[in-house]
């Protein structure tokens, strides 16, 4: 009788958790958004990728499909550009895409 009512708790409060860890997850995407914007101007030389192979709708096209996700940011930094991404996962990861080779860091 005891193992039926505990069974019987833990599915109940598995919906809750769940909603619960969805919403942080939403909080946290939303802070990162908030914290992260394209009209932030850059802080490197404009001219470090001059000379690229890459471009930086290459690397984001890239990094799309490497990773199945959601561009969030994308810019250029020293040698390469900085891709930030929301993964199938729901998780946030900044890829870095060197501009001569294309290779992902």
């Amino acid at each position: 009788m005891m193992r039926r009512e505990t069974s019987n708790a833990m599915k109940r409060l598995l919906p809750i958790v769940a909603l619960a860890g969805l919403t942080l997850l939403s909080d946290q995407a939303a802070a990162d958004r908030n914290r992260w914007s394209r009209d932030d101007p850059p802080a490197y030389a404009p001219h470090s990728t001059r000379d690229a192979r890459v471009s930086l709708e290459q690397a984001i096209r890239t990094v799309q499909r490497a990773t199945g996700g959601r561009v969030l940011d994308a810019r250029e930094v020293p040698g390469g550009y900085r891709i930030k991404v929301l993964t199938r996962r729901g998780e946030v990861r900044v890829v870095h895409v060197d501009a001569q080779t294309g290779e992902m860091h």
